[in-house]
């Protein structure tokens, strides 16, 4: 859920030299010309489980394409995903104190610390 949260608000942190110096090092292309819709399913073979479907790519393609501008557009777009966020958070908190603030992976913990003082 704390990905959804730090995805939905489109949290970005500054650009530094480390940034940019994993960006080159990482990325085969530089990072501004990369084309994302190109490089969405592009991944190494030896990290592939099962290559996406051609129905899985159809349904992504015509997400993107269509459906995420059309939503974006939409008037009543702040306020539902406000909500969600708000909905989410509220889980966030409850798992927090169900588990008394141990987080079960250091993964998560550190995801949720972001998103509590974003």
């Amino acid at each position: 859920m704390a990905i959804a949260f730090l995805y939905a608000k489109r949290l970005v942190g500054p650009i530094t030299q480390t940034i940019l110096a994993l960006r080159s090092e990482l990325y085969s292309l530089p990072y501004n010309k990369i084309d994302w819709s190109q490089a969405r399913n592009t991944c190494a073979q030896e990290g592939m489980r099962h290559r996406p479907s051609a129905i899985y790519k159809a349904i992504s393609t015509c997400l993107n394409t269509y459906v995420e501008p059309v939503l974006n557009c939409w008037p009543l777009n702040k306020l539902i995903r406000e909500r969600a966020l708000s909905h989410i958070m509220e889980h966030i908190h409850y798992e927090d104190e169900t588990t008394q603030y141990i987080g079960l992976c250091p993964v998560t913990k550190v995801q949720r610390t972001i998103l509590i003082f974003t």
